[in-house]
């Protein structure tokens, strides 16, 4: 069965201070829009869309996801990755007793409270995350281009922090456009030979490269980019 999506442009400032609310999320999960992978809200990739790839590893539970998405704006990017993201990663990591992934679709505190309160979370893991959870909410008052600079920066400092273990791994990268998409997975496959890099993400440099250069200017590309990344790359952390 094929489903054709119908893509929305988004009011871009309007829903600021309301990516902000953890209820907009929580009613957003319920609702069943994507979150992890695709298409936030449906809306199409413009040049305001900020996309993001998302890691989770946890061999003792068997857990392994990884995904591309894309989001209409800084402040939704913003607000996924502080309502959502940081409480899924926390979770994964030190919640011992669900096998599956899982969203918890909580607050952040209510999360980490209930987790310590069953696991007994070493106290220094707690205080990283909740340094993070605090640098994310200190964002919302700056500009767009001082959010993603600093967006950036969290997720160099967020990836060296929990992207070390080999048995358990986070991992989160943002980009400004979908032609940041091609060197980060490019080099992050870090193969010298053309013909492996080609074998990993199942299409040819070139094809790869064009789609990520012409997402903008044709329409079907737009539609499908995401779609292609979360098909066709390998595991990129």
């Amino acid at each position: 069965m094929t489903i054709f999506m119908k893509f929305i442009t988004p009011c871009l400032n309007k829903k600021k201070y309301l990516y902000k609310d953890f209820y907009y999320w929580e009613n957003s999960f319920n609702n069943s829009n994507t979150l992890f992978d695709g298409h936030f809200n449906n809306y199409k990739i413009t040049i305001h869309s900020k996309i993001i790839y998302t890691g989770f590893l946890n061999s003792e539970k068997d857990i392994l996801e990884h995904s591309f998405s894309v989001y209409p704006s800084t402040y939704s990017l913003l607000g996924f990755i502080q309502n959502v993201f940081l409480s899924t990663a926390f979770f994964t990591w030190f919640d011992i007793n669900y096998v599956d992934f899982c969203i918890p679709m909580d607050t952040f505190y209510n999360v980490v409270t209930e987790v310590n309160n069953n696991n007994l979370v070493n106290s220094d893991a707690i205080a990283l995350f909740t340094e993070s959870y605090e640098f994310l909410q200190n964002l919302w008052s700056l500009d767009e281009n001082t959010i993603m600079d600093k967006l950036y920066k969290f997720c160099n400092s967020f990836n060296c922090n929990w992207n070390n273990d080999p048995c358990k791994k986070l991992f989160i990268k943002i980009f400004n456009s979908p032609e940041e998409v091609y060197p980060f997975v490019i080099e992050t496959i870090g193969w010298d030979c053309d013909e492996f890099i080609e074998e990993e993400i199942s299409i040819s440099k070139e094809i790869f490269k064009n789609t990520c250069d012409n997402v903008f200017s044709q329409p079907f590309i737009n539609e499908k980019f995401i779609d292609i990344l979360n098909s066709n790359m390998p595991t990129l952390f």
